[in-house]
């Protein structure tokens, strides 16, 4: 009997707001009850990882839930929720992954910490990073987009630490993983730091879209074939 695929399996797993699951509304729902309620706040996502909880108390800033789209948080460009700062060091691998919808696109960061550290994108086909003050890598496919209207997995993986080669991977749940503008061959050694989740700062560029998981390696670049098990286990998860 061949165990099932998790997350888990691959080392230094250190975040986990995983989809459906660990979210708290601030009217009392519970996805662990199943008692959200459509338009609920929320206030907590739990970490899978038991590492630290993104929380957001202040209501104007609340992210949402909505029983149209099921297990998913709604970040509506006002929303964000803070965790307690991961810190990925220089010369370090690590994998960052989101699986979300996009409502829009602007100016819109999925993860950041400040002006110096982010991961965001600027239409449906340029995504950028900063990382630790460095330059700006940006990572653009003009023939390969990301869609408003299926869900997406975004990879983004720091391989080769001392030279810091950056990839950023897209797949669609209805199409194949594409590697984003590898040819431009992006590095980056410099520490990372990211602590928010769906905007730079307070109100600062805000993200548009429904996210069903994040995931962060400190540690660990994922290689093809656990890119592979990884987009497999994420669009297969039923609740």
């Amino acid at each position: 009997f061949e165990k099932p695929f998790s997350p888990n399996d691959i080392s230094n797993l250190v975040r986990w707001y995983k989809v459906n699951t660990g979210i708290i509304g601030e009217d009392g729902g519970t996805t662990a009850a199943g008692t959200m309620a459509d338009a609920e706040e929320i206030n907590a996502w739990q970490d899978q990882t038991r590492n630290a909880n993104a929380v957001q108390a202040t209501g104007e800033d609340q992210p949402h839930w909505e029983d149209d789209e099921p297990g998913a948080v709604k970040f509506d460009n006002t929303a964000d929720m803070t965790f307690t700062a991961e810190e990925i060091g220089a010369n370090t691998d690590f994998t960052i992954i989101f699986r979300l919808k996009p409502i829009s696109f602007g100016t819109d960061v999925l993860l950041a910490s400040d002006t110096n550290n982010f991961i965001r994108w600027h239409s449906n086909a340029l995504i950028k990073v900063k990382i630790g003050g460095a330059g700006i890598s940006s990572f653009e496919d003009g023939s390969n987009t990301i869609s408003t209207s299926v869900y997406s997995t975004i990879m983004l993986v720091r391989s080769n630490g001392s030279t810091g080669n950056l990839n950023v991977y897209v797949k669609p749940s209805n199409a194949s993983e594409i590697d984003w503008d590898s040819a431009e061959n992006h590095t980056d050694t410099d520490a990372l730091v990211v602590s928010v989740i769906g905007a730079e700062s307070d109100d600062s560029k805000s993200l548009d879209a429904y996210v069903k998981d994040i995931l962060i390696y400190n540690g660990t670049a994922l290689d093809e074939a656990q890119r592979t098990n990884m987009y497999s286990y994420l669009e297969s998860q039923v609740y």
